[in-house]
Formats: structure tokens, sequence, C-alpha cells
């Protein structure tokens, strides 16, 4: 499986954010519509057949009881910022990682 590169992220002093920048890559969509779907935001998926360089300076946003995510897109990165408690936080964060590698 082909990983997302991963160039930041951290969250707030409140552990209630956290965010995530990945390098721009049009596997981004497949990947993150996975872990959309396992956090339970299936009906909120967009369309992979949008390509992300038409995505450029956009911002995307999903919400469930859980969880309340922005992925923003710039011209050579995607920031994903979610909001949840600690507990959601941490099953994000590491969905998060599964699919992604820290660029060194």
């Amino acid at each position: 499986m082909k990983v997302l590169e991963l160039t930041g992220l951290g969250n707030d002093s409140l552990n209630k954010r956290s965010f995530f920048i990945f390098k721009l890559d049009e596997i981004f969509q497949q990947h993150f519509n996975e872990i959309l779907e396992k956090i339970g935001l299936k009906s909120r998926i967009y369309d992979e057949q949008l390509p992300l360089s038409k995505r450029k300076n956009q911002l995307d946003y999903f919400k469930n009881d859980e969880f309340d995510i922005d992925v923003i897109y710039t011209s050579d990165r995607i920031i994903v910022l979610v909001r949840a408690n600690k507990s959601d936080l941490e099953r994000f964060k590491s969905l998060m990682l599964s699919y992604s590698k820290m660029k060194k």
C-alpha cells in the first residue's frame, strides 16, 4: 500500500484539536475516504473523481456526533484539522498514522 507523506502534526494544549499536514498526493482521497468510513462518516465521502489539482485553495468539511473535521487544500499540501474529545482524537490519530509515514 502506498502511504501518505506526513510533513507535520500536532495538537492544542487542551487535547481537543489535532492537525495533520500531508504532501499533496492523489492517493489522499482514497485513504481519507477509508478513514472517514471507519469513523462513521460514510455518507459524507467526497467524490474521488475530482482530482486534487482542482481542489487547491479549497476547504472540505465533515462532521458527525464525534468528529468535526476541516480539510484544507493548498498548492502543495493538505491540512487536516480535527476537533473531538481526547479518546476520539487518539483513535483518529491512530488511523491517520496507519495510512502515512512521517517525512524525515
